[in-house]
């Protein structure tokens, strides 16, 4: 082989290594690489797998909470037979068994873990195996009686950093892993239950807290929150619900029992000068809604026309009129004589009326009577409540006539003034002379104004009367009216109600949370009220259709 070739081929064998080299090298290069992306990803998708598991975690929680609020159900199964709240939550866990501490009414008290044997949910935990923690406005806790949960009820809480918000009802967190020498110890009681061994950046006061975009080596909380919007949005639909169920059969019991509504509140009254109700009146109560309007003045007026404020006074009393009591014979034949009527307090306190039954030509025939007397002109300015016919007192037996259930009716004048009328037959049909004495029981006021009421007391004692507009066709429908239309129409009226939509003779229409801006109490009922609903002199109202941002407002036909 001549050199030259020689030569020639270790140059190309040496130039075929070092291509070999660099290729081994790239390949281990992208090798590298690739293994090292691929760490990445798999690092990357582990923390959004956890981040993920923490968040769907408090999502259940705070749907659970949400329902636990708008359950009624729910929140007497779990929290006892109490009267229900609506927008209510429990009390945060204070020592990791599960269960609400039950009233909160320290701070401190309201910041703990998620109660969940309370709600009845599984044992909720996040990424890091804990379970979830939970911080609860003050008044939006459980505590019926001393909390007044309604639609203007505001969140306390605070949220600042990367998600800030405000008005918020309860905070749901995931505390994530033990940081920055963080003491979880079960063996130590203190540490195990102090929230600053699982949230960062919580505040002495326990109403501010801090949100951020990823969990970090200082600061690992993730936490999801639940706003009144967010509450109201369930809350407002049950409690319309419960306004049919449960106050509606009030109000229709009154006209049964009167053949008319009571006056409406006036919605923006600052003074009640009805002197029968309150002799010393006050120069200003409050506009609109306002707190600062006890419930004592709710009373109907009939300068409010056919619309206003429900008449819940529960400190009106009905008093007989001296001297209104009489006795009519009108069925049968026979003579009374001899009638006297006072008001008595034994054996019943009420109006009593005695009077002798005579013959006539020596025949009596069942003779029917009619016993009636007068109360003031409180009758029509609340739900004033006859008395049930089986306790009115007689000392002779009587056969009630007209039957259950009206055996007792009232009339109602143009002013308000309620006269009451009992209608009953004594079974005689021969010779009969008999000295009979009647107690009818004094009128009271309706249980619609009790808030230990079983039936009304959830709607008195949270004061959702303030957000509770009343409208009547009037004047037929109202006090001294004649029976008769205009009615009220009501657009986008729900299914359930009967046609036709313009024959209604009473609605109620809850106002639900401010969608305006606006400040509550306020005077203006456009500040409570939208669409056809803010302006009543036309008799047009209009259900809640649409998005919840222009009109919230839901209706309850209350007749027919």
């Amino acid at each position: 082989m001549p050199a030259h070739t020689f030569g020639a081929s270790r140059f190309s064998q040496r130039q075929g290594g070092f291509a070999m080299i660099a290729l081994i090298v790239l390949i281990a290069i992208m090798s590298s690489y690739l293994i090292a992306n691929a760490l990445s990803r798999t690092n990357a998708e582990m923390a959004s797998s956890r981040e993920q598991r923490s968040m769907n975690a408090l999502r259940q929680a705070k749907a659970a909470l949400i329902a636990y609020a708008a359950s009624e159900e729910w929140q007497q199964y779990r929290s006892g037979p109490t009267n229900f709240q609506p927008g209510a939550l429990p009390c945060p866990d204070s020592d990791d068994s599960g269960n609400s501490a039950g009233i909160c009414s320290g701070a401190v008290n309201r910041i703990g873990r998620l109660p969940w044997k309370t709600l009845g949910i599984d044992d909720l935990r996040d990424a890091s195996g804990e379970r979830l923690w939970y911080a609860l406005s003050a008044n939006f806790r459980k505590l019926s009686g001393t909390t007044v949960i309604n639609s203007d009820t505001q969140g306390q809480l605070t949220v600042i950093g990367t998600a800030p918000a405000n008005n918020i009802v309860a905070i749901v967190f995931a505390p994530g892993e033990a940081i920055q020498g963080q003491n979880r110890d079960p063996a130590n009681a203190v540490a195990h239950n102090s929230p600053a061994n699982y949230l960062e950046g919580y505040n002495a006061s326990y109403d501010t807290f801090t949100s951020t975009a990823f969990p970090s080596d200082t600061f690992n909380d993730r936490l999801v929150v639940i706003t009144q919007a967010d509450l109201m949005s369930v809350v407002e639909p049950v409690v319309a619900a419960m306004i049919e169920r449960d106050i509606k059969p009030y109000i229709n019991t009154y006209f049964t029992q009167w053949s008319r509504f009571p006056f409406p509140v006036q919605f923006n009254d600052p003074t009640i000068a009805d002197p029968a109700v309150n002799p010393v009146s006050p120069n200003n109560v409050g506009p609109g809604t306002s707190g600062d309007r006890p419930q004592n003045f709710y009373v109907g007026s009939a300068a409010a026309g056919n619309s206003g404020l429900l008449p819940i006074s529960a400190s009106v009393t009905y008093p007989w009129t001296p001297g209104s009591g009489s006795i009519t014979l009108i069925g049968g034949i026979g003579l009374v004589t001899a009638v006297s009527c006072n008001t008595v307090t034994s054996p019943v306190s009420g109006l009593q009326c005695s009077f002798t039954l005579l013959a006539v030509l020596g025949v009596i025939s069942n003779p029917k009577f009619r016993m009636q007397g007068q109360i003031g002109a409180n009758a029509g300015i609340s739900f004033a409540k006859l008395p049930d016919a089986s306790a009115v007192q007689s000392n002779v037996p009587l056969t009630l006539s007209p039957p259950p259930p009206i055996p007792i009716r009232g009339t109602l004048t143009g002013g308000g003034v309620g006269t009451v009328i009992y209608e009953a037959t004594y079974p005689c049909a021969a010779l009969c002379l008999s000295t009979i004495t009647i107690t009818i029981p004094d009128v009271t006021v309706s249980p619609i104004a009790s808030a230990s009421d079983p039936q009304a007391g959830w709607f008195i004692a949270n004061q959702w009367y303030r957000q509770t507009y009343y409208a009547v066709a009037a004047p037929g429908y109202l006090p001294g009216g004649g029976a008769a239309c205009p009615c009220l129409t009501v657009n986008n009226m729900p299914a359930y109600y009967a046609l036709p939509n313009n024959n209604k003779k009473a609605i109620l229409v809850l106002a639900g949370k401010t969608l305006n801006g606006s400040s509550r109490p306020s005077p203006n009922l456009a500040d409570y009220l939208e669409g056809e609903n803010s302006t009543p002199a036309d008799f047009i109202y209009e259900h809640r259709s649409g998005v919840p941002t222009s009109i919230n407002d839901r209706v309850v036909v209350v007749s027919p």
